[in-house]
């Protein structure tokens, strides 16, 4: 539903440039709105415009504040006293708070056990069964904070990913044109894509991957903490060590994936006679392990459908006279800056 709205706003930009950015945006938290309180929103519905500018604030924040994590008395003392972007954020924070408070006030009024609507319905059921257990997890506040990060991590890094995929197909287009191929030889013009689909694309699936790669969507994993003494290849890591991977360095590494690391480069995730996806063990755009994104499965989903979904309708171009910037801005996300592109109808 989300998709077939966004491809009619496309089409009716009649082929003009149009930044793209403040199309993806209210669909993409669309999905995630559909997910925690069942319902979706009209893109001109002051509650909708006002979550994306509370989204969009929060993850430009977060990159201004990223720096904080190396020296957190520093930031502990900015946090207090809301010093810097810190007093900017934490307010957009408690709007995304009070605005899911609202929704959770809603759901507690109409909850009907034999009716689960939702994430927050199916949330609310268990706080109930385990209300007389003192060491439960399930309480409203976790809820709440739950709900504001499936829209922090779960819109906001799904748009970007899509928004600099449609950059490099405007920006390569023999690129775009391959996956075109694959679209028309998969499920053609008038079928709409699936899931599944995807075996069946090879180079679509690697120039995902590739994007992912290629602009590292989160640069630094969240924060881990060792809970005793271990070692890791050698390097000893005391207990209580907080521990920060940087996934741009893996993804950018010359040791791993040759000289031509900062170019964008789809067949890295071939094989040798191009007919299958490959997917490196080092490729690890969702993290690693028992604490990966718990996400991931359905961001996948998300980037795939939206990204052949569009392409299936349009060719992506740039506007005449125009040059795809390629640096990042960043935040929550490495996001790119917003810019124009033409979608002509296929």
């Amino acid at each position: 539903e989300e998709i077939i709205e966004l491809l009619q706003r496309i089409s009716e930009c009649n082929g003009e440039p149009v930044k793209h950015s403040y199309l993806l945006a209210p669909s993409m938290s669309n999905n995630i709105s559909s997910l925690v309180f069942g319902k979706r929103l009209k893109y001109d519905d002051p509650e909708r415009q006002n979550l994306d500018r509370i989204i969009r604030g929060v993850a430009s924040l977060i990159g201004a504040t990223s720096w904080q994590i190396f020296f957190p008395w520093i930031g502990a003392f900015m946090r207090k006293f809301k010093l810097g972007s810190n007093g900017q954020l934490v307010k957009h924070l408690t709007e995304m708070k009070e605005f899911i408070r609202k929704e959770l006030k809603q759901h507690e009024d109409t909850l009907d056990p034999n009716n689960i609507r939702d994430y927050m319905d199916g949330y609310l059921l268990e706080i109930q069964k385990k209300s007389n257990d003192p060491n439960t997890t399930f309480r409203k506040e976790v809820l709440i904070d739950m709900s504001r990060l499936f829209f922090g991590a779960g819109s906001e890094t799904v748009r970007v990913t899509v928004d600099w995929t449609l950059l490099a197909c405007a920006a390569y287009p023999e690129v775009q044109r391959k996956i075109h191929a694959e679209i028309d030889e998969v499920f053609g013009t008038d079928r709409f894509p699936t899931w599944q689909d995807r075996i069946n694309m090879p180079f679509t699936e690697a120039t995902l991957a590739e994007v992912m790669r290629w602009k590292t969507i989160v640069p630094l994993n969240l924060m881990r903490y060792t809970l005793e003494d271990t070692e890791l290849r050698g390097y000893p890591i005391p207990k209580h060590t907080h521990v920060l991977a940087i996934l741009w360095a893996i993804d950018h590494d010359e040791r791993i994936w040759g000289n031509d690391v900062h170019e964008f480069k789809p067949e890295r995730f071939l094989s040798d006679d191009g007919k299958k996806f490959v997917k490196p063990e080092c490729a690890t755009p969702f993290s690693v392990g028992k604490r990966d994104c718990p996400g991931k499965s359905l961001a996948q989903i998300e980037v795939f459908l939206y990204v052949v979904a569009i392409l299936q309708k349009f060719v992506v171009q740039v506007p005449r006279g125009a040059e795809i910037d390629f640096e990042s801005l960043l935040g929550l996300s490495q996001t790119p800056k917003r810019q124009n592109l033409c979608f002509k109808q296929r």
